[in-house]
């Protein structure tokens, strides 16, 4: 296979890994056709999760469990930048669960869970059953009075969880009310959430470890979606490695050229939705304001318990039937998407990846979406209320729709017209890229200096930011905080442009 021509950059990569084994031994070239952002969702959930951390930790130094309200509150009004610190680190947890569902939702759809990544499904789904935690505990902390009403009504649903699960969750958030220390008027519980905060924190970046290490185990991305069986290893595809232009491996600068690249697209996303949408924060005559109440037992009474937008499917079974029954829905949830590779392996015995190929693992993965969807929708509208069994007989109906429709249109309608169409093998750069024309001089000369100018736009808009953010930086006051995150995050995301002309330029 004719190499491709490798930079400077490059050489020192390899002449790292001849002698510590850094690069080439951890990190698995990419082929061509995996350079798309769809393949690299998990380096932006990894991002979000880096800016969370970071911000995490700042926030936390002026955090006192002891006081978690006025230390809040100090936090956002007297210290500089902390309400945008505040408000980052929230949207970036929040950015984090949503590129999870995606990530998740993207590699379920590619059947990225099949042999032999079954191991790295079930740590991938522990990793999100982590990160729910961790939001969960960090929702909790600012101890106002709608997220401890939620939190304090979420532990009093989990002590129905069958298997000797409720006596677990007891053990681990009852405090003794007598230790010494211990502020009158604050629940104890906050400063032992607020260490399990840090310890799940832990535990992710653990998991994601493993995770990663997994993946680059299995030779890094998946091979295109097949419609017939195959191997599910890019390293089986040789033939094509050696002569497809598409599978053709590329170098390790252009792989971390497109996760700085994600990196710059999450920090700046988040930084500037945070700014533009400040968390629960507003700007007043007399400076930055915390909106939230303060938690009040007596007021928590008479506040409808809303948990924050990823539990709320979760408390839609809640609201549906009895706790023990909604709490062994919740496990029977959690069991099937944990078991899925080998539900889809040894009960539904689909034979390849391909979505068509695979009718009942979509069909009920889409009965999974559309009730996710439908559950967060209703549980939300309808705060504090009972829906009455309604609710699982929808769900119900739901995954029986979703199988009656999508089972037979895809297993013998649309799997035996591609099969028919693709007799030998699936061709990926045939159905999976848009067709393209050879372009003629001229038109490849107009592309070349409309890119260009692109380019130098892009750089332009770079340098000016930055001198403007700069300029911020010398005046800013704590109300000012807002333009300077909105300024920084713009300058994220132009930086994050000028690399991928970088990563894809000419690719």
């Amino acid at each position: 296979m004719e190499e491709e021509r490798e930079s400077w950059i490059d050489k020192v990569f390899q002449w790292l890994d001849e002698r510590i084994g850094i690069y080439g031994h951890t990190i698995a070239k990419a082929p061509k056709y995996a350079y798309r952002l769809d393949y690299w969702l998990g380096s932006m959930v990894l991002a979000s999760f880096t800016l969370a951390v970071i911000t995490g930790a700042l926030v936390a130094l002026y955090y006192v469990p002891s006081d978690p309200y006025a230390s809040t509150v100090y936090l956002i009004s007297q210290v500089p930048y902390g309400a945008l610190l505040f408000s980052i680190h929230t949207w970036a947890a929040y950015a984090m669960i949503f590129l999870l569902i995606l990530h998740m939702t993207r590699n379920f759809i590619v059947g990225a869970y099949r042999k032999p990544r079954e191991i790295m499904w079930i740590v991938g789904v522990i990793l999100a059953g982590l990160a729910l935690t961790e939001a969960y505990l960090g929702y909790s902390l600012p101890y106002n009075l709608i997220s401890w009403t939620a939190t304090t009504t979420g532990l009093n649903l989990f002590t129905y969880m069958p298997f000797n699960l409720a006596s677990l969750i007891k053990l681990m958030t009852t405090v003794p009310t007598n230790l010494p220390g211990i502020a009158s008027g604050v629940d104890p519980l906050v400063d032992r959430f607020f260490i399990f905060h840090w310890i799940v924190g832990g535990l992710i970046l653990l998991f994601i470890m493993i995770h990663l290490a997994i993946f680059e185990k299995h030779g890094g991305p998946t091979p295109p979606p097949s419609k017939e069986p195959g191997p599910e290893l890019v390293e089986h595809y040789k033939d094509k490695l050696e002569n497809d232009p598409n599978w053709k491996l590329q170098p390790y600068t252009r792989t971390f050229g497109l996760i700085l690249m994600t990196f710059f697209l999450v920090f700046g996303a988040v930084i500037l939705i945070a700014s533009i949408i400040p968390y629960n924060i507003t700007i007043t005559g007399n400076g930055l304001k915390y909106t939230m109440p303060e938690y009040n037992p007596v007021l928590a009474a008479q506040t409808p318990p809303i948990p924050d937008w990823y539990f709320l499917f979760i408390y839609f079974f809640y609201k549906s039937v009895p706790p023990q029954y909604a709490s062994l829905i919740f496990l029977a949830w959690i069991l099937v998407t944990l078991l899925f590779p080998f539900i889809d392996q040894y009960i539904f015995r689909h034979k390849a990846s391909h979505p068509v190929i695979r009718p009942a693992a979509i069909a009920l993965g889409t009965g999974f979406i559309i009730s996710f969807i439908v559950n967060s929708i209703w549980a939300y509208k309808t705060p504090g209320v009972d829906i009455g069994p309604i609710g699982v007989e929808v769900d119900g109906l739901i995954f029986l729709a979703s199988f009656i429709v999508l089972y037979p249109l895809l297993k013998f309608y649309f799997a035996p017209k591609s099969l028919k169409e693709n007799s030998s093998s699936f061709n990926f750069r045939k159905t999976m890229i848009l067709p393209t024309k050879t372009l003629n001089q001229q038109q490849h000369k107009l592309l070349l200096r409309s890119s260009e100018v692109i380019f130098a736009a892009l750089v332009s808009s770079f340098a000016y930011t930055t001198a403007q953010l700069i300029a911020s930086l010398q005046i800013a006051y704590i109300t000012a905080q807002f333009g300077v995150g909105f300024l920084l995050g713009l300058d994220l995301l132009i930086l994050s442009g000028i690399l991928s002309f970088i990563v894809f330029g000419g690719k």
